[in-house]
């Protein structure tokens, strides 16, 4: 078995076991293509190419073309892919409130899944409301944003998403915590709210290599990989 096979069969464990994966990193790091590359592999791996994923376009395109290129050895796989990958909107959303009546929407009871629904993918989640906030210079009305956002549209998407057995797969951004010195998920309190696995990537400053940091509850490990025609390479 190859290490990449082994790293999806960890994967593969991981959505088993949780039903929210946060990715976050600075631009360029990978966060879209790591998690295009982990829904193609598993929906097109699962043998029965009939499951699905529902992708938001938060504040992100969706790379199509990135797509393409991943699985541009298959023709049926990259149709398959292509066929069960939802779009949502037809295209980007524009601001935090755009994104609260679409998130809203989508917790609503009358509102239907795609068949077969494995995935849900949100990107970027976090960029419209750190926008929102950067409005408000009251400390506790930004509390309130934060704590509305967090009770109204992610802990109830949490809650259908393992009632339904959905990975919910969240794309945010990263910013420097001057207090901490480091460089965290953005309002990484908010995220760490959520039991979940979280994935920090960042660029190595000696080589090509890109660094996926994986924490889940305490516990700790790093791969090393190359992104390479669209995908990934993983180093062993």
């Amino acid at each position: 078995m190859t290490f990449q096979n082994v790293v999806l069969k960890e994967f593969e464990k991981i959505y088993q076991r949780h039903s929210v994966i946060s990715i976050s990193g600075k631009s360029g790091t990978g966060k879209t293509s790591l998690a295009l590359f982990l829904i193609s592999q598993s929906l097109a791996n699962s043998g029965v190419y009939k499951d699905s994923c529902f992708w938001v376009q938060a504040s992100e395109i969706f790379p199509k073309n990135r797509l393409i290129s991943m699985c541009k050895d298959s023709s049926e796989k990259c149709d398959y892919l292509l066929n069960n990958i939802y779009i949502t909107p037809s295209k980007v959303i524009s601001t935090y409130l755009e994104q609260k009546k679409l998130l809203s929407k989508t917790l609503s009871e009358s509102f239907l899944f795609p068949p077969d629904l494995r995935f849900i993918v949100i990107d970027n989640i976090s960029h419209h409301l750190r926008f929102e906030i950067s409005k408000v210079d009251d400390i506790r009305k930004r509390t309130s944003i934060i704590d509305h956002f967090y009770d109204t549209i992610l802990s109830p998407l949490i809650l259908r998403c393992q009632r339904e057995k959905i990975s919910l797969i969240l794309l945010h951004e990263v910013s420097f915590n001057v207090k901490l010195q480091k460089t965290l998920p953005f309002f990484h309190s908010l995220y760490y709210r959520i039991k979940g696995v979280n994935i920090f990537l960042e660029k190595s400053p000696v080589s090509k290599e890109r660094i996926m940091n994986i924490e889940i509850g305490k516990k700790n490990a790093s791969l090393y990989f190359v992104l390479k025609d669209g995908g990934f390479r993983f180093s062993s």
